[in-house]
């Protein structure tokens, strides 16, 4: 488990909750963006609004109406048929949820998913870019029961870190382990714990 990573998930503990695996990740190949109907307007920054207020209304207005932030623009495509499936359920399952907290985060495109004895979360890296210490946020949290199983399934040249994620709802979404090693053991730590071994 890297230590930066471990450090940043002891950030979000609770009281007397353990620790038990931490995967610094990005969605899997496949997975698709929701729609940005699905997701709240994102927050000016400080500077900004400030810059924002200077410019002319048919510019304020643009920049509103776009969101962009330039961080998750490579996380951000239409899936590519030829990755396969990387969810499934619709936008109102658990699978759905978890991407559309991620998208609204609008943090950085590498996320920590966190597994401890009570409950999984996410954080994001949501520092300004010019910012060279990271400031993480918890998008998503559920409890452990909602996670039936993570499966490890790295397959070709482009998916060795490859993780599908179940949920009790029978849907699930893949996701990619930055450093591809990472994934098998953290699939099973997070299995093993469940399991009581």
């Amino acid at each position: 488990m890297n230590q930066d990573r471990r450090r940043q998930a002891e950030d979000f503990l609770q009281p007397d909750e353990q620790l038990i695996a931490v995967c610094a990740c990005e969605p899997g190949p496949g997975v698709p963006n929701p729609p940005e109907e699905l997701l709240a307007p994102p927050e000016p920054a400080a500077l900004g609004r400030r810059i924002e207020e200077k410019l002319p209304r048919p510019l304020q207005q643009f920049f509103k109406a776009r969101g962009h932030d330039p961080r998750r623009d490579a996380a951000e495509r239409t899936p590519d048929p030829a990755d396969g499936k990387g969810m499934e359920g619709g936008w109102q399952s658990a699978a759905g949820r978890f991407l559309i907290g991620r998208a609204g985060a609008r943090g950085s495109a590498t996320d920590v998913l966190v597994v401890t004895d009570r409950r999984w979360f996410a954080l994001t890296d949501v520092s300004p870019l010019w910012q060279s210490t990271p400031v993480m946020q918890q998008y998503w949290e559920v409890p452990r029961s909602e996670i039936t199983v993570v499966r490890a399934n790295g397959t070709g040249l482009l998916q060795k870190g490859r993780m599908q994620i179940e949920f009790a709802d029978l849907s699930w979404v893949a996701v990619s382990a930055l450093t591809p090693a990472e994934a098998p053991g953290f699939a099973a730590a997070a299995a093993r714990y469940r399991l009581g071994w």
